[in-house]
């Protein structure tokens, strides 16, 4: 289908463009909130014959829906908004974007320049709003038929390739004149999109980027088979569901070092994985263990055990190597001596190849050590779960009750801490915000996820996450796939009860602790009601089971709120961890 040259008017036009060319560039799925001076965005959309669109009234949630689709599908996601307030409101999920490594492109409408610092009605400064969080800025003027339509699409594609293409946001700030709507007849404007005839009839991106560093190898420090001579760790950081995997684990089988796996990894729990690695550094002959490590070789960032990082930052390595798809820094004790980026799997499958070539001799008992210190502490962990329903019984089980083909999203704070702490069975499909680790957009966010995979989808969050993103109950509220929100309500901010402040006797400890918990005193179930969302509220571990098991068999959302005591998780973290130390 050829690019039409009849549109309402020169807005209309310049819409039109900037969309046709998004998506011929990859972009799939467009997410709208409604509003007046972005009308012509919005109408360029809904009559674009392969876009699908997604409507929300909330563009705090749309973001965050949109952040979620992007996760994943691996595509980038457009968000349209209109101008003023609309537009800071997607802030916070372009700066976890970012941070996370997730493309979207977002569209926001502006007033022309002569409306801008005079008091005009919803004019604010849109230029650069956003810092430096998106990967590039385009600053388009309003549309004019003194510039080129060819302009318009190089730009584009220009600044796609600096920011979608490397994970990163992408800014596209439209100021536009009136008329926004379209008037009673269609102009021609053969004349002007006479110099685009070539894109017109060629369906393709105007300009097409070919960007290199797909992961080949190059020559490393040392050589590869010193590096790999030694008493190594293989640490996985958070990977995508889309990574190889089990050529990590491959390489690591080759190498026979010990393969540690932060939840979001994609291997947090396959047996071919030492269980428990944050309760491992937390037991006396564990932290001795580890410290016979001289090398580590690291795959993807963003670790969720504050132990592991801290450990990784404060010993002292021979070789540290570090392995991801993003360029910028992830080394947060600033110890990392080779850094590769690229294709994981592919780059691991040749690191396995050259291992096999050198005959470097396996060390004797030195997997096997790391496997018998994970199933002491195993052994603990499941010695101290009680058969009552409570937060650290769902973090350590909850994985076991999931269809392999159910994903799983993980809420920040104490939920997260929970299953990466506690759980040691696999959990597939993994999804998290830990680029900046907000407990905003949650609900959205997995919302989004759910859409692009189509599969049963469970999000496990805290009230007061719950609380912030309550409008984004009307994203879930008519999903066609199965998605379960376990929502844990401990009554505000269970995970300042972890703080060492939480732990003092004295009157100015038990004091402050009233201004990071925020007791509320609400359940949920007046807010399934309005949403039309189905509820329940288990109280048993076999009510649990059961509620879990049917939600995933029926489409649509089911919310299932779990009230535990505040500081209930935290006190079982603690004996947990005073009864590993021992170890």
């Amino acid at each position: 289908m050829k690019f039409p040259t009849r549109h309402p008017n020169l807005n209309s036009l310049w819409s039109a463009l900037v969309l046709e060319e998004l998506w011929r560039l990859g972009v799939e799925h467009i997410c709208i909130a409604p509003g007046s001076r972005s009308a012509p965005l919005t109408l360029a959309a809904a009559v674009h014959p392969r876009l699908r669109q997604h409507v929300h009234f909330d563009e705090r949630g749309l973001a965050f829906f949109a952040l979620g689709l992007a996760k994943s599908s691996g595509r980038p996601v457009a968000v349209i908004t209109t101008s003023g307030t609309a537009v800071p409101n997607l802030y916070p999920a372009i700066v976890e974007a970012r941070q996370s490594g997730v493309p979207l492109v977002i569209i926001t409408a502006d007033r022309p320049p002569e409306l801008i610092d005079c008091g005009a009605n919803q004019a604010i400064e849109q230029q650069d709003i956003f810092s430096g969080y998106p990967g590039a800025t385009i600053r388009l003027p309003t549309p004019s038929l003194d510039i080129p339509a060819n302009w318009l699409l190089t730009s584009i594609d220009q600044a796609y390739a600096r920011s979608c293409r490397q994970g990163l946001p992408l800014h596209i700030n439209c100021m536009f004149r009136e008329p926004l709507y379209p008037g009673k007849t269609d102009e021609d404007y053969s004349l002007y999109l006479a110099e685009t005839t070539r894109w017109i009839e060629s369906g393709s991106p105007h300009t097409e980027y070919e960007l290199h560093g797909d992961g080949s190898l190059n020559a490393s420090p040392v050589s590869w088979a010193e590096f790999m001579s030694g008493k190594g760790l293989v640490v996985v950081g958070r990977l995508r569901a889309s990574d190889d995997v089990n050529a990590v684990l491959a390489l690591a089988q080759r190498l026979g070092w010990p393969v540690l796996a932060d939840i979001q990894s994609q291997l947090h729990g396959h047996p071919a994985v030492i269980p428990h690695s944050d309760l491992l550094l937390a037991s006396r002959s564990g932290r001795a263990l580890m410290c016979q490590a001289d090398r580590v070789f690291q795959v993807g960032g963003h670790l969720i055990s504050k132990r592991l990082d801290r450990f990784l930052g404060s010993h002292r390595w021979q070789h540290y190597y570090m392995l991801g798809r993003e360029v910028r820094r992830m080394d947060t004790g600033h110890c990392q001596t080779y850094r590769m980026v690229g294709n994981i799997g592919r780059i691991c499958h040749q690191l396995a190849q050259l291992y096999a070539a050198s005959d470097a001799p396996l060390l004797p008992g030195w997997l096997d050590a790391f496997q018998a210190q994970g199933q002491r502490v195993s052994n603990v962990v499941r010695q101290r779960q009680s058969e009552v329903l409570s937060e650290s019984w769902i973090g350590t089980h909850l994985s076991t009750l999931l269809p392999e083909e159910t994903s799983l999203f993980i809420g920040n704070s104490l939920p997260i801490r929970l299953i990466d702490m506690f759980s040691a069975h696999r959990s597939y499909g993994v999804y998290t915000n830990r680029g900046a680790s907000g407990i905003d957009g949650l609900m959205a966010t997995a919302a989004g996820c759910s859409v692009a995979t189509l599969k049963p989808l469970v999000l496990l969050l805290g009230d007061i996450s719950f609380l912030h993103d309550l409008n984004s109950l009307q994203l879930v509220r008519n999903l066609e796939s199965p998605m379960l929100i376990i929502l844990l309500n401990n009554d505000g901010g269970g995970i300042f009860n972890l703080l060492p402040l939480a732990k003092g006797d004295s009157a100015i400890s038990n004091r402050a602790m009233d201004y990071f918990t925020t007791p509320h005193g609400l359940d949920a179930s007046h807010a399934a009601a309005m949403f039309g969302i189905e509820y329940e509220c288990p109280e048993s571990i076999a009510a649990f089971r059961q509620a879990v098991e049917q939600s995933l068999q029926r489409p649509g959302c089911t919310l299932l709120e779990v009230k535990t005591e505040p500081g209930e998780a935290a006190r079982d973290i603690s004996q947990i961890i005073a009864q590993v130390e021992e170890l």
